[in-house]
């Protein structure tokens, strides 16, 4: 992940990579540009409080929103372009 991000939190840091800050702000232009899709970590919670959880998963984030993102974001810089 911190291949694919903007930076780190510092508050939030992990002992086990010498209190390296987590990874934060997923960053379109390298999920794009190195093909590395962010990892989603799940958890589903039951619909009465106290039940507590009721399933979880990890994954991969599919790459067609990061592809359209990208383009929509080049469209925007070039329209940007444009008008200046």
């Amino acid at each position: 992940m911190y291949e694919i991000t903007a930076s780190e939190n510092k508050a939030y840091q992990i002992p086990y990579l010498d209190f390296r800050g987590v990874p934060t702000g997923i960053d379109i232009i390298k999920v794009v540009e190195n093909n590395i899709l962010p990892f989603i970590d799940t958890g589903v919670a039951h619909k009465e409080a106290g039940v507590g959880q009721i399933g979880a998963g990890v994954l991969n984030a599919p790459p067609e929103p990061f592809a359209r993102a990208y383009m929509g974001l080049a469209k925007s810089i070039d329209d940007t372009k444009e008008r200046l």
